[in-house]
């Protein structure tokens, strides 16, 4: 059976002499592994349609264990992105924690378009040398991510109380409580860390507008700094 796929390569193994297998992110099908017979070969054209992190037409032969790839046409090879060693290792890296969220086999159309929107919308930055806005979309494509795989992320209310939240007052943040937690119950909750007023500003932003969008505000170093680290922190305690 072929099955045609739009897909988008996460990773790639080499195996056995010539071969290697693909993790590839499809719209339909989810997470899925596939193997590409005689891909290092010399005269093989395909390798070159199947780079990681390029979108395209994949060509999938269903059989016995995992698919087999038939053929591959590359739509956005990302160049931009890949012309800064920095800017491509900060790209690879949020994907690469993307992969280990997502289960197999499970497909999820809004998790597709979040990541070829974040492909496409890091590319143009990539492409202006601008990455102050490579890290604020990254911070924002990983929450996006947290919230579409169904973890709760509270910006407006004490995730414990369920109380407003004022300005002028000290806030954590807590992954495991779902959120933002007043200092008075930080005592109570676990994996706890001071979070900014225009911090929860910033989720707020992240989880309600398109990553086009959030490109466009202006935030300052430590803004953006503050950004990464609380998503990192919040990967950190799913994989836990």
């Amino acid at each position: 059976m072929e099955i045609r796929y739009n897909a988008i390569v996460l990773r790639k193994k080499e195996v056995g002499e010539t071969d290697r297998i693909y993790t590839l992110y499809t719209e339909t099908a989810g997470k899925v592994s596939v193997v590409a017979k005689g891909v290092r070969k010399s005269e093989a054209k395909l390798a070159g349609q199947l780079e990681t992190l390029m979108q395209g037409l994949v060509i999938v032969v269903k059989g016995r264990g995992a698919g087999r790839i038939a053929g591959a046409v590359a739509e956005n090879n990302f160049l931009a992105l890949r012309s800064d060693g920095d800017i491509l290792r900060s790209v690879l890296e949020s994907v690469n924690m993307f992969d280990r969220l997502i289960e197999w086999d499970e497909p999820d159309a809004d998790l597709f378009r979040l990541l070829f929107s974040y492909l496409v919308t890091v590319n143009e930055y990539a492409g202006q040398n601008k990455k102050d806005k490579m890290m604020l979309l990254t911070a924002a494509f990983l929450f996006q991510t947290f919230s579409l795989l169904g973890y709760a992320i509270e910006t407006t209310r004490c995730a414990l109380s369920g109380a407003k939240l004022t300005t002028g007052k000290k806030y954590f943040f807590s992954p495991s409580a779902g959120g933002v937690i007043s200092a008075e119950l930080a005592v109570s909750a676990e994996n706890i860390f001071p979070v900014s007023e225009n911090m929860i500003k910033l989720l707020r932003f992240f989880l309600t507008q398109k990553l086009e969008s959030i490109a466009k505000i202006q935030v300052t170093r430590e803004e953006l700094h503050e950004s990464v680290f609380v998503a990192k922190r919040f990967f950190e305690w799913i994989e836990r």
